[in-house]
């Protein structure tokens, strides 16, 4: 594992634990069957800030979209490396409904 992969878990793991509430340290690091270490309350985290970067969206507060664009932005590298892409492909993520569900799906291209 490099110093980099290390220091982007810590630091999802901190945006994970500030989303969910949840003290550092709350959620375990796991290494999957591939050597790649992801943190867990990933899916959580994004879920929690899927509903809030839509709120923001609705209530037309960009600084607040901005912001949870980047924990958003955070969280898709974990996703790519646990498959959820496969599952779901990032195009159909796409929804008129949910801003950050599009979100999601649009950064996923990007970084594929």
């Amino acid at each position: 594992m490099s110093h980099a992969s290390t220091s982007q878990d810590d630091s999802l793991q901190a945006i994970n634990n500030k989303t969910l509430g949840t003290a550092a340290g709350s959620f375990p690091v796991v290494t999957l069957p591939s050597g790649d270490t992801v943190p867990t309350g990933t899916v959580g985290a994004l879920l929690v800030n899927i509903k809030a970067y839509d709120a923001a969206a609705d209530a037309g507060d960009q600084v607040a979209q901005e912001a949870l664009a980047v924990a958003i932005r955070a969280a898709v590298p974990v996703l790519q490396k646990v498959g959820l892409f496969d599952l779901f492909a990032a195009e159909e993520w796409a929804s008129d409904k949910s801003k950050g569900r599009s979100l999601v799906g649009q950064i996923a291209n990007e970084s594929s």
